[in-house]
C-alpha cells in the first residue's frame, strides 16, 4: 500500500486565526504508486494548465475543472481511496482545557467517570458553553508553556474565571458541583493540574491530527491484509515534519505494546468504558507501519499532488460550497469511499448522545441501582469533603 499525506489550514499552535479555523489532514492510498503509475495523465493535466505541477488553491476553481476528466481518470485507474482528519481548533483548544484540569489522574475532585468514560464528552460540550475566546486564549497558552511553574498564579485566575462562569450558568446542578470542585481542587493546587509542556510541538493539532493519519493507516492495511506499508509520503513542513515523525514512532510503540500485552491486560483495554463505541480492530490494531514518513516536496510528488486537491475538494464539501460539474463528479466518487474523522464539537456531541441512548431510562432503574449510584456519588463527595480539609479550605 501507498499512502500518501498533505495538510490544509495549517496555523501552527496559534488555534485563533479567525481566517484558518480547522486543520486538516487528508490520505491518500491506493494499492499501487501513483508517483510511477500516474505520470502520463498527470503530464497531460500539466501539459494543458501549462504548470510544472498541481497545485489546488493558486489553481482555482476553474482551472480545476478543466481536468476534472483527467482527475476523475486518474482515480480510477489508481483506485484511490481518501480519508480526511479534521481537528477543529477551538474544539481543540477546548478539549486541552478539559484534559489539563480534569483529568482524574491530576485531580482527584473529578468523579471517575467524569473522565473515564463518554460522561467526558458531556463535560467538554459544557465547557465549551462557558468559555469565550479570551479564556482560551488564556489556557492555551498555559497549556504549551515549557516553564509553566512560573505562571501557576495565572492558572489560578484562570480557574477562578471559570468557576464564576459555571456558578452564573444554567447548568445542571450536579454538573455544577462537578465542574466547581474540579475548579477548586485547581486552585488550591495548580501544580497538580496538566498545564505546561515539554515540547509543544508534541501537543499541536498538527501532531494530533497525524494521529488519526496513523490510525487510518493501520485501519486500511488491517482491511486489505497487507502486512506492511511500502511508502508513507508526508508533505514538507519544516515545522512540524520532526514532531510528525516522533508521533508516528509513538503510536508504533503503544501499538506493539497492546500486540505484546497478556490477554487479561488486552481484555481491559478492550472493556474499558471509554472505547465502547470502537471495535476490536481500532482499539487493537493488528497492523503496524513499519515504514516511517518520508518527507518530500510536493512538486516531486504526483500522490502528494492530487492529495491536495481532493482535500481542497472535500474541504469545500464539508462546507457547503458549490463545485461545477466536473468536480461535483469527483466529490461523488470520493465520497463513496471517504473516511471521515477528528476532533469538533458536533462530532463529541454526537458521541454522548450515541453513549445516552445506550442507557437505560431513569424510570427503568431498579431500586437497588438507584441508591449504588447514591452510594457512589457520596462516597465521591465525601472525598471531595477532605480534599478540602487538607487544603485548608473548609472553615
Amino acid at each position: 500500500m501507498f499512502f500518501h499525506v498533505d495538510e490544509s489550514g495549517n496555523t501552527g499552535n496559534n488555534l485563533f486565526d479567525a481566517h484558518q479555523r480547522v486543520l486538516s489532514y487528508g490520505l491518500l492510498s491506493s494499492r499501487t504508486n501513483v508517483d510511477a503509475r500516474g505520470t502520463g495523465i498527470h503530464r497531460e493535466m500539466t501539459s494543458k494548465l501549462g504548470e510544472p505541477a498541481l497545485h489546488a488553491s493558486p489553481l482555482g476553481i476553474g482551472r480545476l475543472e478543466s481536468i476534472s476528466e483527467h482527475l476523475l481518470a486518474l482515480h480510477k485507474k489508481m483506485e484511490f481511496e481518501f480519508a480526511i482528519s479534521v481537528i477543529e481548533k477551538r474544539t481543540y483548544a477546548v478539549c486541552h482545557l478539559f484534559d489539563d484540569v480534569f483529568d482524574q489522574g491530576f485531580n482527584p475532585a473529578v468523579p471517575w467517570a467524569y473522565y473515564w468514560t463518554p460522561l467526558r464528552f458531556q463535560l467538554i460540550h459544557y465547557l465549551d458553553q462557558i468559555v469565550d475566546e479570551d479564556l482560551l486564549r488564556q489556557s492555551w497558552a498555559l497549556c504549551t508553556d515549557r516553564r509553566i511553574e512560573h505562571r501557576y498564579g495565572e492558572v489560578v485566575a484562570l480557574l477562578h474565571a471559570l468557576a464564576d462562569r459555571v456558578d452564573a450558568s444554567q447548568l445542571h446542578p450536579r454538573i455544577k458541583e462537578v465542574m466547581g470542585d474540579a475548579f477548586e481542587f485547581g486552585i488550591a493546587h495548580p501544580e497538580k493540574l496538566g498545564f505546561g509542556t515539554r515540547d509543544p510541538l508534541l501537543i499541536s493539532p498538527n501532531a494530533v491530527g497525524f494521529q488519526f493519519v496513523f490510525a487510518e493507516v493501520t485501519q486500511q492495511l488491517r482491511r486489505k491484509s497487507v502486512r506492511a506499508a511500502s511508502m508513507v509520503a508526508v508533505d514538507y513542513q519544516q515545522q512540524f515534519n520532526a514532531a510528525q515523525r516522533d508521533t508516528y514512532r509513538t503510536q508504533g510503540i503503544l501499538v506493539e505494546g497492546l500486540k505484546r500485552a497478556s490477554q487479561r491486560e488486552r481484555d481491559m483495554v478492550l472493556n474499558h468504558p471509554l472505547y465502547r463505541h470502537l471495535t476490536r480492530d481500532q482499539v487493537l490494531p493488528p497492523r503496524l507501519p513499519s515504514v516511517e514518513p518520508a518527507v518530500m516536496h510536493n512538486a516531486a510528488s504526483i500522490g502528494l499532488q492530487i492529495t491536495d486537491i481532493y482535500l481542497w475538494i472535500i474541504n469545500r464539501v464539508l462546507q457547503e460550497k458549490e463545485l461545477p460539474p466536473g468536480l461535483a463528479r469527483l466529490a461523488s466518487v470520493i465520497l463513496k469511499r471517504l473516511r471521515l474523522d477528528g476532533v469538533w464539537m458536533d462530532g463529541i456531541r454526537n458521541r454522548f448522545r450515541a453513549f445516552e441512548e445506550q442507557l437505560p431510562a431513569f424510570e427503568d432503574l431498579t431500586p437497588t441501582e438507584l441508591a449504588q449510584a447514591q452510594a457512589a456519588m457520596d462516597e465521591h463527595r465525601n472525598r471531595v469533603a477532605d480534599l478540602r480539609v487538607r487544603a485548608g479550605l473548609q472553615l
